[in-house]
């Protein structure tokens, strides 16, 4: 209680009404476009993709407002009006419930009987390429192989449902719609773009909560899930040949997906760590099996209002070859056919904002923004390095 008492000090003291809030979203969003930006100038980027990032913000920053001024017309009345007994009340439902800010975005837990729904987008650009951690140019690429990888770039859409059947049990089922495009550079000079779209792999998960104190600040969740193989691992190009492992919607087989996620809270702070892997199952029906994925993330949140935090983090991730090859693909041509040149490790650095009305039409719904760029990359190359991930997510519980 006196923890969410000094947070709204802090806030008046500084705010100076809606306006202050709006301004914090506003140097918010602007941080992270700049983050964005120099990691693509740094990687040389191409000026599209530059210009397709900064053409997105005035939306993100127009619904960010939009979410603002709902809640600041709706909440600052109630804020006003709510004393004695019925604040305690609330502060008590908060703090058992788990400020919803300061819970990962994508770690959807719930009561018993609740349901969400939600969308996540999500923009990942790869540029330049590396071989380990060093940087090699395509003409180094294209001593060895007939075609070089110049960029590329994946969009998906990703729908979730979510279901508590109880406290401590929670169920999702999560679908894919990937689009891929890649750039490629032949040895004559001459350059292309393949593309490639369609369902990915469906994921169906549960969480169940092994340990939580009595005042639930600190819980630790077992996640548990198989992913079923209902992307295409047939997608061809125009000239009817079957594309390279990257361009595929699709793994082809089974997965298991074990992990781990512990969450602490001591208003108006949040952290957390988890680890989350792949593990593939069998070969599909080409002859081959995606890499087995391992990833290791910890993070911060801090409150600003109840309806907007911040949040930092950094994630490790390790992702193995291919095991078994397609016969189709000539590993000698390019180097995204190549079945061991398809792994890698990288660290990167996670910046978000998150919106999670309390009062007003927006009430339920939880929108979040988050930008990933990569501190540093070792790559069993010549492999496309990643230069940055952007991620916008809503959320509707109820």
């Amino acid at each position: 209680m006196n923890n969410m008492n000094n947070n709204d000090g802090w806030m008046n003291g500084w705010s100076g009404g809606g306006m202050g809030i709006l301004t914090v979203v506003g140097i918010v969003v602007v941080v992270l476009l700049v983050v964005v930006v120099i990691n693509q100038v740094k990687n040389k980027a191409k000026r599209s993709d530059i210009s397709e990032i900064i053409a997105v913000t005035p939306l993100i920053f127009a619904i960010t407002c939009l979410g603002a001024l709902t809640v600041q017309a709706e909440d600052a009345p109630m804020t006003h009006t709510m004393t004695g007994r019925a604040a305690s009340q609330a502060a008590s439902m908060t703090e058992m419930m788990g400020a919803p800010g300061l819970v990962p975005f994508d770690v959807m837990t719930g009561q018993a009987g609740q349901w969400m729904i939600g969308y996540q987008f999500m923009l990942e650009k790869l540029d330049g390429t590396l071989d380990g951690t060093h940087d090699i140019s395509e003409a180094k690429v294209l001593d060895r192989f007939d075609a070089a990888p110049t960029d590329m770039t994946m969009q998906m859409h990703m729908a979730m449902v979510m279901y508590a059947p109880t406290d401590k049990l929670t169920l999702m089922a999560m679908l894919p719609y990937v689009s891929m495009s890649m750039g490629e550079l032949q040895r004559d000079g001459t350059q292309s773009t393949e593309r490639s779209e369609g369902i990915g792999d469906l994921e169906l998960r549960g969480m169940y909560s092994l340990y939580a104190t009595k005042d639930l600040r600190h819980k630790l969740l077992a996640n548990f899930g198989v992913g079923l193989p209902t992307g295409s691992i047939n997608e061809r190009d125009p000239e009817g040949e079957r594309m390279e492992y990257p361009m595929q919607t699709g793994s082809g087989t089974f997965s298991l997906l074990p992990g781990f996620t512990y969450l602490g809270q001591a208003l108006p702070w949040g952290w957390g760590a988890d680890f989350g892997s792949t593990l593939r199952i069998g070969r599909n029906d080409v002859g081959y099996r995606l890499g087995n994925r391992y990833q290791l993330g910890v993070s911060v949140a801090r409150e600003l209002t109840n309806w907007v935090s911040l949040s930092l983090g950094a994630r490790g991730e390790y992702w193995e070859n291919i095991s078994g090859e397609d016969p189709l693909l000539d590993p000698t041509t390019e180097p995204t056919k190549d079945t061991n040149l398809q792994g890698g490790k990288r660290i990167s650095a996670l910046f978000g904002i998150t919106f999670h009305p309390q009062e007003g039409l927006l009430k339920g719904q939880h929108i979040h923004i988050q930008a990933e760029v990569p501190v540093v990359q070792s790559l069993d190359g010549p492999q496309l390095q990643r230069s940055l991930v952007i991620r916008a997510g809503w959320q509707f519980e109820f």
